[in-house]
């Protein structure tokens, strides 16, 4: 008995979700209830027209750094500003500014050095502290940071240049995007007047 009610249930349900989307939606008939009006967010479809040539632009990094992740495929279509990759970016650390400030004033003292005592026995002390000070800087880890790429127009995907890993200089071409073919947003949001 359960069986046949849990049978009988499950297809009530399952009539009932196809019946309901075909009972909610407006008849063609003059009475079919209150008239649906569309919000003032959205409009109906343009009527159509002619065909507007598709302009294609590219998108292009900013900043040097390696390619830690990619947020986009060919075809897909872009909203201005959503993020398209993220790159990581190599800056001094404090280690390597302090050591790299120490390098110059050794590399200044020792041509002052050279120019006054070019045979003094101080140059090869200075020499010995120019060779310490590249090796301190040259194992020195430098900072990480992330920087991203953001698209600047709406628009579809046509042509992806880069993947992860990748080194990006500033000015790279990152993908093609192409804002004539972004289909207008048709949808309806309908409300009721009394």
């Amino acid at each position: 008995m359960k069986k046949i009610l849990g049978v009988g249930l499950v297809l009530l349900v399952a009539v009932g979700s196809f019946l309901l989307p075909l009972w909610l939606t407006p008849a063609d008939a003059p009475d079919a209830g209150l008239p649906l009006f569309a919000t003032s967010h959205f409009s109906a479809a343009p009527p159509a027209g002619p065909a507007t040539a598709a302009t294609s632009q590219a998108v292009r990094s900013l900043y040097a750094g390696r390619v830690w992740e990619v947020y986009f495929r060919e075809g897909q279509r872009v909203r201005k500003g959503q993020l398209l990759l993220k790159l990581v970016e190599k800056l001094p650390s404090v280690t390597q500014q302090q050591l790299q400030a120490r390098l110059t004033q050794q590399l200044h003292a020792y041509e002052v050095l050279q120019a006054t005592h070019p045979a003094a026995a101080a140059l090869t002390a200075a020499e010995a502290q120019l060779t310490d000070t590249r090796a301190q800087l040259a194992r020195a880890v430098p900072m990480l940071s992330f920087v991203f790429v953001t698209a600047p127009a709406d628009g579809i995907i046509t042509g992806a240049a880069v993947a992860t890993g990748d080194y990006l200089t500033p000015q790279t071409v990152v993908a093609q995007l192409s804002s004539g073919l972004v289909a207008a947003d048709t949808t309806l949001l309908l409300s009721s007047v009394e």
